[in-house]
């Protein structure tokens, strides 16, 4: 390699492409539309909302509105919404056209392997000992370092995202994010943003549920390994919950809560319909759910999501078409079914939230959108439809509610997670 060239290509030639593609980035962003469509029904009466509903706000009817707050992309920046642009829309259509398999997906293609594009994340290379980390064959020089910047500047950042799944927040408002396709957990910040890398060799191989303590320490749900996994604020791992040799205490563990104030972990198994109640240390404190002749009062088929509704669990079971609601204790409450599927077919992964009224949102149910049940099982309004533009999506399978009803839905096929406020005037 000559000090003025990268392979073949010229500088000139990089510097022509800079400008062209700088050019393309300015071009504008076509508006989207946030759809909202309100059913009504004994509990709720309300006006009825217009289909298509101009962004950036509706009103859901049943006392709700929702008004969308911005996005974080597939580089993880977040972009706020402005009269100016919308959201990076063309960025969003060329990754989904390309599929999720695709690595052009995650870096252009024509962008050589060796060129890195820096990420807007801090990765942290969390291996299994005896694995470390190896020095890769390519050199840090003040020249290769100002390259890879002048093409990033170019081509843009990786991009991060590839399919977020499920999702917490914590104290500081920083949003975790689970990504089995990149074998990560994202924690994204505006101002500091990282990510815990896992795959082979590395403590973390394939992320399912996601919480936070009250302390701001992140767990993590491996789904191929049967266990916890505990890193504090700041991705440094602190310990294992349910390691038992080699071997982990869960089968498949899948949605994941804690109840900060107590304590307490709830950690959902799925094949063995069980929930498993633990304290943050891993000691296991109950079992709720009947497994091989069990005592509980609760049966689950094959459960995957939970979420915490004040003094009360709700969980999403039987293939995503039934919510049970259960006290702390683990004593049932009621039950309703969402979805009756024709043919017997399961359902995708499907996200769960509850939002401080105790309404409970369910994400992926009859097409790419958010539907909208109070506690009694009356379904209130949805919000969403399938497509690219902001206020739409592609196989939505994340939820999650903050304290402040901010809702964010983990746009997953379209590589991002977006971000909107929720208001009530009352309660159904």
């Amino acid at each position: 390699m000559t000090p003025f060239s990268v392979g073949r290509i010229p500088v000139g030639l990089v510097v022509a492409i800079i400008l062209l593609d700088a050019s393309g980035r300015t071009q504008a962003h076509s508006q989207a539309t946030l759809l909202a469509n309100h059913i009504s029904h004994p509990a709720c009466e309300a006006t009825t909302n217009q289909l298509g509903r101009a962004f950036p706000s509706a009103d859901l009817g049943c006392g709700l509105h929702v008004e969308y707050l911005g996005v974080y992309c597939s580089d993880g920046k977040f972009s706020a919404v402005s009269s100016f642009s919308r959201s990076r829309n063309r960025e969003v259509a060329d990754s989904t056209i390309r599929g999720i398999a695709d690595r052009s997906a995650v870096r252009p293609s024509e962008v050589p392997p060796f060129i890195t594009l820096r990420p807007r994340e801090r990765v942290i290379e969390d291996y299994e000992l005896p694995a470390h980390a190896i020095q890769p064959a390519k050199g840090h020089s003040v020249f290769s370092t100002l390259f890879d910047d002048i093409v990033t500047l170019a081509y843009g950042r990786e991009k991060a995202l590839q399919t977020p799944n499920r999702m917490t927040t914590d104290s500081r408002g920083r949003i975790i994010v689970s990504d089995p396709a990149a074998a990560a957990v994202h924690i994204l910040d505006l101002k500091k943003p990282f990510r815990i890398a896992g795959g082979p060799h590395r403590k973390l191989r394939r992320p399912g549920g996601v919480a936070a303590d009250a302390q701001d320490n992140i767990y993590i749900a491996d789904s191929e390994r049967g266990i916890v996994l505990v890193y504090d604020s700041d991705g440094r791992f602190l310990r294992y919950i349910g390691k038992r040799g080699n071997e982990g205490l869960f089968h498949l563990p899948a949605g994941m809560a804690i109840e900060r104030s107590s304590g307490r972990l709830y950690v959902l198994d799925s094949p063995r319909n069980l929930l498993f109640v633990l304290d943050l240390e891993g000691n296991v404190l109950s079992r709720i759910g009947k497994y091989r002749g069990g005592a509980s009062q609760v049966e689950f088929n094959a459960p995957t999501e939970i979420a915490l509704a004040k003094d009360e669990l709700v969980v999403l079971d039987s293939a995503g078409s039934r919510i049970q609601i259960l006290d702390l204790q683990g004593n049932p409450v009621r039950q309703f079914p969402i979805r009756v599927f024709a043919g017997g077919n399961a359902a995708p992964e499907i996200g769960l939230a509850v939002d401080s009224d105790a309404n409970i949102y369910v994400s992926n149910l009859g097409g790419s959108a958010v539907r909208v049940y109070n506690r009694e099982g009356h379904l209130l309004s949805s919000f969403g439809s399938g497509g690219i533009q902001i206020g739409e999506f592609l196989a939505p399978t994340g939820l999650w509610v903050d304290g402040a009803n901010r809702i964010y839905v983990a746009d997953t096929d379209n590589r991002r997670v977006q971000v909107f406020q929720l208001s009530t005037s009352l309660n159904p």
